[in-house]
């Protein structure tokens, strides 16, 4: 009873603070009480001048972008094919040409499989898409902020005059539809543009404004986002694969912690975009869609994309019942005998280990273990040998071209920590009304919901902002009350019944928390 009366007295305390939207307080067993908050998103801009300060975060990128095309290298670049900026986390020097590539053929045949006819790409950069997608189209409106970029653009687009009479480039904000009409466009392309907007806020007003212009029956295709769940396992293999062999696995987790918190690209969970169908009524289904590609880098590793159904009709289908990998252990020969045996059955198995990173979570759950030190040479020498059981999703794209008679579909959508994704073997000739468009994927747990984003460039703030409200409540509390910590979240995980899930916002704190 004391336990509830306190905990009431603090989320009563937390609700009177003009900056907390949300609350809720709960007993976590080592601590005592433990406060989870959803901050008020105009509080935080009215004291950040975050308008202004999301001006110069764009600005910011827009200068590097700016500079990184008045070089001679960019002057001599192919049409279509400039990959000057496109740079490795990992070693800082370029991504090799073949890999930007594939890359961008795997996200242009995604796009053309949408036979849009009238598209507008948000953050067109160099024309790398709208060079190959813009000739199977009618209409293409291609806008980015930087006008070095546009001027070259314009100037590729004069020698092909049969693709210029179709192209409109225009230099606008991400934000900013003025002039266009709703429902006027088949597609809308954002790719590989996130990551530069401020905050998520943005990103959602961006989102809204696709959403409003593209027709009933179209796409918004957001691709080459970074992955939130997967953050620590980007950031700890960045580090290891940079660290000299004498650093610590101490040395190690303090500089990864560091990392993670200094990340100035937004980082979005495939939550967030889920999150949409429920507050834009227009967005009928969201694919969550890992890239294709057999090569190795931070992009086919880490990154996905996200596809927004619009229309007004919601898919509303249960969840098709799925074999979970770890009861079979199937490998890629055991799946391809079961298609071959099975040819008109659908084929759907969930949790499939992801090869592309086993060995960086395996180094990741290494790091986190703070019984065990070791070197950076150390670590890598456990490594060399590690043998996965995983499948690399680009083996079962790859069963499409073995004329198995299957169309393969992978997805993200659980959101899982590991990495592991799902898929789904239609069988060739299966009518659309039953085929892809009705994959009951798994879904991810309310747990995932509790945060959507990183805050980039907000640390400093939020810091100061708990710490303003632990001193209000502890302040204004009986002495046997104290309130031990404060996390702020984007949504209150909650039961079935409605009830604060304390057990899921426990769980995601300790997952969001490094090491």
């Amino acid at each position: 009873m004391l336990d509830n009366q306190g905990s009431a007295a603090i989320e009563q305390l937390l609700r009177e603070h003009p900056s907390v939207e949300d609350g809720a307080v709960v007993l976590d067993d080592r601590l005592g009480f433990v406060a989870f908050v959803v901050p008020n998103g105009a509080y935080l801009e009215a004291i950040s001048g975050r308008g202004n300060a999301g001006s110069t975060v764009i600005n910011r990128w827009r200068k590097a972008f700016d500079l990184s095309q008045l070089t001679k290298a960019a002057a001599d670049a192919p049409v279509g094919f400039n990959t000057l900026g496109w740079n490795s986390s990992y070693t800082r020097q370029p991504i090799p040409p073949d890999d930007i590539r594939e890359w961008v053929d795997a996200v242009v045949g995604e796009i053309l499989e949408l036979a849009p006819k009238a598209v507008y790409e948000i953050g067109c950069g160099t024309g790398m898409l709208l060079m190959r997608i813009a000739p199977s189209c009618d209409r293409y409106v291609a806008v980015d902020l930087s006008p070095v970029v546009l001027s070259k653009l314009r100037e590729q687009l004069q020698k092909l005059p049969d693709l210029a009479a179709r192209v409109d480039v225009k230099e606008r904000n991400a934000d900013e539809f003025n002039g266009l009409e709703n429902n006027s466009f088949d597609a809308v392309v954002i790719n590989s543009v996130a990551q530069y907007f401020p905050n998520v806020a943005y990103l959602t007003r961006v989102i809204e404004g696709a959403v409003n212009i593209v027709k009933p029956g179209g796409h918004v295709f957001v691709g080459d986002n970074r992955s939130l769940p997967l953050l620590p396992a980007f950031e700890s293999s960045v580090e290891l694969f940079q660290a000299t062999d004498e650093i610590t696995s101490r040395e190690l987790r303090d500089r990864i912690h560091r990392r993670i918190e200094r990340e100035q690209e937004l980082i979005l969970s495939p939550a967030y975009f889920l999150s949409l169908r429920d507050r834009f009524p227009k967005i009928s289904r969201v694919e969550i869609r890992p890239l294709h590609g057999r090569a190795d880098n931070e992009m086919t590793r880490y990154r996905y994309a996200a596809v927004l159904h619009v229309g007004y009709e919601k898919a509303t289908f249960p969840e098709d019942r799925f074999l979970d990998w770890a009861e079979s252990r199937w490998q890629l020969t055991d799946i391809r005998s079961s298609l071959l045996e099975h040819p008109n059955v659908r084929l759907n198995i969930k949790r499939i280990p992801n090869a592309r990173i086993e060995k960086d979570l395996t180094a990741l759950a290494i790091l986190r273990d703070p019984d065990r030190t070791l070197t950076a040479r150390e670590l890598r020498h456990d490594l060399e040998d590690y043998a996965g059981e995983g499948i690399h999703p680009q083996a079962l794209f790859d069963l499409e071209s073995e004329d198995l008679g299957f169309t393969v579909y992978l997805s993200w959508m659980a959101c899982r920590a590991d990495g592991s994704y799902d898929a789904c073997f239609v069988p060739a000739g299966t009518p659309e009304n039953e085929g892809s468009s009705k994959i009951g994927w798994p879904g991810p747990h309310t747990s995932e919901f509790i945060r959507l984003s990183n805050t980039p460039g907000q640390g400093r703030l939020r810091n100061e902002l708990t710490g303003q409200l632990m001193a209000h409540c502890n302040q204004k509390l009986p002495k046997e009350t104290v309130l031990r910590d404060i996390t702020l979240v984007d949504n209150l995980a909650r039961t079935p019944a409605g009830d604060v899930d304390s057990r899921a916002l426990l769980a995601a704190r300790d997952a969001l928390r490094w090491p």
